[in-house]
């Protein structure tokens, strides 16, 4: 997912992530697969918090809200200690 690498790099591409960008992503709202949608929701985060921009339309966002929190969270190695 390119969305999500930009944001883990903090790269912001307002070219790129437009609103034809949101509207491709709405209209294939149905074709993402639960990690796609895990990652389109925190580039949404990070195009909300650190951006201060717009982001994804609601009902979009609920969905990949969804697909965020249905994976149980595990600790990564550098944290486990």
């Amino acid at each position: 997912n390119i969305a999500w690498a930009y944001a883990v790099a903090d790269i912001d591409a307002p070219t790129l992530f437009n609103d034809a960008f949101i509207n491709t992503c709405v209209e294939n709202k149905d074709g993402f697969f639960v990690a796609e949608l895990r990652q389109l929701y925190q580039w949404h985060l990070w195009q909300t918090k650190e951006k201060c921009n717009p982001g994804l339309p609601v009902n979009l966002q609920e969905c990949c809200h969804e697909a965020f929190l249905s994976r149980v969270p595990r600790v990564s190695k550098f944290q486990d200690d």
